[in-house]
């Protein structure tokens, strides 16, 4: 993308996607088993967290977390705060003297980090508008309930993330 250009965004989403499969469009796991994220339980700070057990290994399980933190005296603000990580296990062979394979290890993670900062005089309809356009940041089109028009939103958010392109 070699130039900045208007992204259009949309405060009227609906909470759910559309797949662009013919069969449901949730992801499953390298093991086969549905991608599922797993409640784990809270923190003792309360951050909520979640995690998909499918790849059998602690150490590459994808995780989300998720906090919100009320007002406070000095900052007049909801915070909601949440994290998902992804990580890469390095990929290991039996090549060892004894012939057993090595214990994975972690290779990486991809990891996402996002807050939102709410007014406490923002009211209902104002946050669930704020959310939908955050979201709509996200696609790349935007399709009406019943199939048309279809609306490309120029977000450079995709193009940043996945082909690394600059997003000006």
């Amino acid at each position: 993308m070699s130039a900045i250009a208007a992204i259009k965004l949309s405060s009227i989403l609906a909470r759910t996607a559309l797949s662009t499969s013919a069969t449901i469009g949730v992801d499953v796991s390298s093991s086969g088993s549905p991608g599922n994220l797993d409640p784990e339980g809270f923190t003792p700070t309360g951050i909520a967290k979640w995690v998909d057990r499918s790849s059998g290994y602690q150490i590459g399980y994808p995780s989300l977390t998720l906090s919100a933190k009320a007002p406070t005296k000095t900052s007049r603000v909801t915070r909601v705060q949440m994290k998902y990580v992804s990580p890469t296990l390095e990929v290991t062979s039996p090549s060892t003297s004894t012939g057993i394979q090595p214990a994975p290890t972690k290779a990486y993670d991809h990891t996402f980090n996002g807050e939102w900062l709410m007014p406490e005089r923002g009211t209902q309809a104002e946050r669930l508008a704020f959310f939908n356009r955050v979201v709509s940041l996200m696609f790349d089109t935007i399709t009406a309930s019943d199939g048309t028009p279809t609306d490309s939103t120029g977000s450079p958010i995709y193009g940043a993330v996945v082909t690394l392109d600059k997003p000006f």
